[in-house]
């Protein structure tokens, strides 16, 4: 396993100060390839890109052309949804670059604060995610009452006020908002917290054996 020939490779340097070349060999387990937790985090956070051009564009494109444009007010939520996760990754992407390409003399130092940045970064796109979708529920279904040509002449008010099915409407967005944060925690936990806690593991190991 990779954390035992890390703790190999500490042990034998004893109390003696790490040097650049062991420092390379420690470096060089969590770069191994695509099975350090560092690799797997960026292959994951590349799959989520991959998917969010993918179903946005197509979505964005749905709600600019379908209805004769009658919901473009949607095309530019989603946009602006999707520029915010574009810069998300870019900023995530460049710090597990550094974590797995660095060089330092003090690599668990190093490591332990790169990781603070890395939790904080998943914290927020946790929760931005989990706030995110019932805002996006609750605007997109405001957006489609007020502009539901049935209802021309009718005050959105009015409407609310007279609808029995905007009961419905508000339960469903809270179930939604429920389930979407069960559901994020799994999926963070997933794609990016276990392979935290493996690095996290693995500084231990190091100041411990260090």
């Amino acid at each position: 396993m990779e954390l035992d020939s890390l703790k190999a490779i500490w042990n034998d340097f004893g109390e003696q100060p790490v040097l650049e070349k062991e420092n390379e060999q420690l470096l060089a387990i969590l770069r191994k390839k695509s099975q350090s937790p560092i690799a797997k985090m960026r292959r994951n956070l590349g799959w989520e890109l991959v998917v969010v051009l993918l179903l946005y564009s197509f979505t964005i494109y749905y709600y600019i052309t379908g209805w004769k444009g009658q919901y473009w007010e949607l095309a530019i939520v989603l946009l602006l949804v999707g520029l915010l996760f574009v810069g998300y990754y870019l900023v995530k992407n460049n710090l597990l670059n550094k974590m797995q390409h660095g060089v330092s003399s003090e690599v668990s130092i190093n490591l332990k604060q790169q990781l603070i940045t890395l939790e904080k970064y998943v914290r927020f796109y946790f929760l931005s995610g989990t706030v995110l979708t019932p805002v996006a529920y609750y605007v997109s279904g405001l957006i489609i009452i007020a502009k539901d040509p049935d209802l021309s002449g009718t005050g959105l008010l009015e409407h609310i006020q007279a609808t029995k099915g905007i009961s419905i409407f508000i339960i469903a967005g809270i179930v939604i908002s429920v389930l979407s944060y069960f559901l994020n925690i799994w999926y963070v936990h997933k794609l990016y917290g276990q392979h935290i806690e493996k690095l996290k593991s693995l500084v231990r190991e190091m100041e411990h054996d260090g």
